[in-house]
């Protein structure tokens, strides 16, 4: 018996499917085997000839037929660990969540019990449209794992999000779901902030900014899923993490602070997610301000809890700094002056990383090392991340 992995490679009709043949390509430099079901529309794009010069095996159509084996779609999605759709076009996206079965493809997926990877690939308007997102948002909670899509120059002209992942960073996804299996970060203590912080000015106004607290949440999941003991200390905001992870609610910076303090003990790893509010209200008015007394706000440097952290406790600290300008000449800054193991660094503006559902990090370590993680949805750059940092620490 082949101690191979076993992966069937789904492909549908979408002008990126002529990028499947560099997937099947490394998939079997790496020692899998590989097996090709292609849609009838795949077939407008690139032949099967390709593909089984490629893997060395026939090629299943969307209508094959195999006489020595009549239940064919339960055979294949027996015989595969991994089921791989690449590109995933839009409807067969939709296809797969209302669980249609009418080519081959199509049923050994609804057969098949283990793990399913799909990389979308379509233009932009079509992934951002509601309905595609309410799709993908459904079949993420049935675990079905995306690989991409990514933002960029597309066939049609446009750019935008929607562009298929590059066939290394899919094939290199895959050979991650071995790596998550084993638990990263089983036995290990994580304690992360999210959100903004409220600092106040009188008793109805305050000093905050826009930050809704999904990286954070999302980071405090992916910590979760590797096995990790969370604890996530949260300022007010609009996102949650699993109901499993401990969560503590805070408002200002130095309560932020304190609960950090009372669970720093023992503590592995301190991810500062949170956009703490830099300044605070030099002299707090005990009573609102009237509407007609323009007050002049005087501001006063607010505590920094990644510096206090990284300085008093013997723990591997990982900051993050969201920037307008200049971002890795002050990511470095901060990492030396705040005394980090790593930070991580990304751009942001009216439009992009705070309070936006995507966003893209470059990671900053060591001396002069760094790895930019691309644009994606944070959820998926919450496990890549986590990933990464898994690499750092040990």
């Amino acid at each position: 018996m082949s101690d191979k992995k076993k992966i069937i490679l789904g492909i549908t009709g979408g002008i990126a499917a002529y990028k499947a043949a560099e997937i099947a390509r490394l998939l079997t430099k790496q020692d899998f085997e590989v097996q090709v079901i292609m849609t009838r529309t795949a077939e407008d794009f690139i032949t099967t000839l390709t593909f089984e010069t490629l893997t060395g095996r026939k090629v299943y159509k969307y209508n094959s037929i195999d006489e020595e084996k009549p239940m064919l779609h339960i055979d294949l999605a027996k015989w595969a660990d991994l089921i791989l759709v690449a590109p995933t076009t839009a409807e067969f996206l939709a296809k797969i969540l209302h669980g249609r079965a009418d080519d081959l493809l199509s049923t050994t997926l609804l057969a098949h019990d283990k793990k399913v990877v799909i990389a979308p690939s379509m233009n932009k308007n079509m992934w951002e449209n509601s309905a595609t997102q309410e799709n993908c948002r459904q079949l993420k909670s049935r675990g079905i794992i995306f690989s991409g899509p990514e933002h960029g120059d597309q066939a049609c002209g446009d750019i935008g999000s929607g562009r298929m992942r590059e066939p290394k960073d899919i094939v290199k996804d895959i050979n991650s779901l071995e790596k998550r299996k084993k638990k990263l970060f089983k036995n290990k203590k994580v304690v992360i902030t999210a959100g903004p912080t409220e600092e106040a000015i009188d008793p109805v106004r305050y000093i905050s900014n826009r930050s809704s607290g999904m990286m954070g949440c999302e980071i405090a999941n992916a910590f979760h899923a590797q096995g990790a003991k969370v604890i996530i200390v949260k300022g007010p905001c609009k996102y949650s993490q699993n109901n499993e992870i401990e969560s503590i609610n805070v408002k200002t910076a130095s309560e932020m602070l304190m609960s950090v303090e009372k669970n720093i003990t023992n503590c592995d790893i301190f991810v500062s997610v949170a956009a703490v509010s830099d300044f605070i209200a030099k002299k707090l008015s005990s009573k609102k301000i009237k509407s007609e007394d323009i007050p002049k706000l005087e501001l006063e440097k607010n505590i920094d809890i990644i510096k206090k952290i990284s300085e008093n406790y013997k723990v591997f600290s990982i900051g993050f700094a969201a920037e307008t300008g200049e971002l890795k000449q002050n990511a470095l800054k901060k990492l030396k002056e705040k005394k980090l193991s790593v930070i991580a660094a990304n751009k942001v503006s009216f439009t992009e990383g705070i309070d936006a559902e995507t966003n893209s990090i470059t990671l900053f370590w060591g001396d002069g090392k760094e790895k930019t993680l691309s644009l994606k949805n944070k959820k998926d750059l919450a496990i890549e991340f986590v990933e990464e940092i898994s690499n750092i620490y040990n």
